[in-house]
């Protein structure tokens, strides 16, 4: 850790090297040090998002959201138990733009619509259009998406495309606020510490010009995808974006840690482990989560019944008619590849768990 002096108000603190935007704990101000001649820039857009959530809220959201999806909700107070909880305050540069798209191909089509030509000597139609969109595309200020849970995909597009990028709509993604609240763009505040409502903090690494480059890529090839749905085969596209403001704003999460033990025959399928949540500090909304019962317990459930029918075939295939042998062969490679499936999750967990993740995280 380093020492500077705030830009503002001239007090001392510590700061991490890996920090680009310094954050004064007393008065809250923001600048940037210029690493040649050490000259000090505050910054002026920035704000703060503030929580709805405060930990005493923690058991009744997480107490809404399994009973709309458990089975047996008068079980979950003996079945589901809270091993703690923690809010973070994220930063993100949002970027606003305007995005313009042209494309055009060919699909195999049999009715014509305005706009369209038949090419009378492949059968096909050629298409062509465009398409425009306004964003405040949010693009994540810390060094690596991995560092917390849930962060590395947050954009659920309505379309039907797959997503791989970190990026997203803040206006379209953090859900649906209550009757009465303000979008949680609208909601935003000067940024002062004090608004964080004592939880962490987290510091600004990376550059504009950075997240300027990333939310283009990201919208270019989104838009890409989505006009991939429109037509059979994309001869064209061409997405013109036009950056109209960037700014920084720190939006709260909330991670809620929980464990699931059922007492019903459930118990002898499931792993006893640590499940996640991550919720949206302003709007309430449970943005991703890991649910009690996932894949691999339902493969376990399908590999000790599919081995129980395997020994019943076996037996019948000695005593009643040996056609009952491939059946048992079929349930014994349903066993092994369950089993593989189990082995090769199990494995990918511990590749992506690592480091710190379920911990608190420091402030600042």
């Amino acid at each position: 850790m380093f020492e500077v002096s705030c830009a503002a108000c001239q007090a001392s603190f510590e700061y991490s090297p890996d920090d680009y935007i310094h954050l004064c704990p007393f008065c809250s101000a923001g600048f940037i040090i210029d690493p040649d001649e050490g000259a000090k820039d505050l910054i002026g857009d920035h704000y703060i998002i503030p929580s709805n959530i405060q930990k005493q809220n923690v058991d009744e959201i997480f107490e809404e959201w399994i009973t709309k999806r458990y089975h047996n909700p008068s079980s979950i107070k003996s079945e589901f138990t809270i091993l703690g909880s923690y809010g973070v305050m994220l930063p993100y540069w949002v970027v606003s733009v305007e995005a313009h798209t042209f494309w055009s191909g060919h699909s195999a089509k049999k009715n014509l619509y305005p706009g369209r030509v038949r090419d009378l000597a492949s059968g096909f139609l050629k298409e062509e259009g465009r398409f425009s969109r306004r964003y405040r595309w949010a693009i994540l200020a810390r060094k690596s998406p991995k560092e917390h849970w849930g962060m590395e995909r947050l954009h659920h597009p309505r379309e039907t495309v797959m997503v791989d990028w970190e990026g997203f709509p803040l206006d379209e993604t953090m859900g649906a606020p209550d009757e009465g609240v303000k979008p949680i763009y609208e909601s935003k505040l000067p940024f002062k510490y004090e608004q964080a409502t004592d939880i962490a903090v987290a510091s600004i690494q990376t550059k504009e010009s950075s997240a300027v480059s990333r939310a283009k890529d990201q919208i270019n090839e989104y838009h890409r995808r989505m006009t991939k749905t429109k037509v059979g085969t994309l001869y064209e596209h061409r997405t013109e974006i036009e950056v109209v403001g960037l700014h920084v704003v720190h939006i709260p999460f909330w991670y809620i840690r929980y464990s699931f033990a059922p007492k019903s025959m459930f118990k002898f399928f499931t792993t006893a482990r640590e499940r996640r949540l991550l919720v949206q500090g302003y709007t309430k909304a449970v943005l991703d989560a890991e649910l009690p019962l996932n894949s691999s317990d339902k493969v376990m459930t399908n590999m000790f019944i599919a081995g129980t029918l395997g020994f019943i075939c076996l037996t019948l295939s000695v005593f009643v008619n040996s056609l009952f042998y491939i059946l048992f062969v079929i349930f014994m490679l349903v066993v092994i590849l369950s089993t593989w499936k189990i082995i090769s999750r199990e494995k990918v967990d511990t590749d992506n768990i690592k480091g710190n993740e379920n911990q608190e995280p420091a402030g600042g």
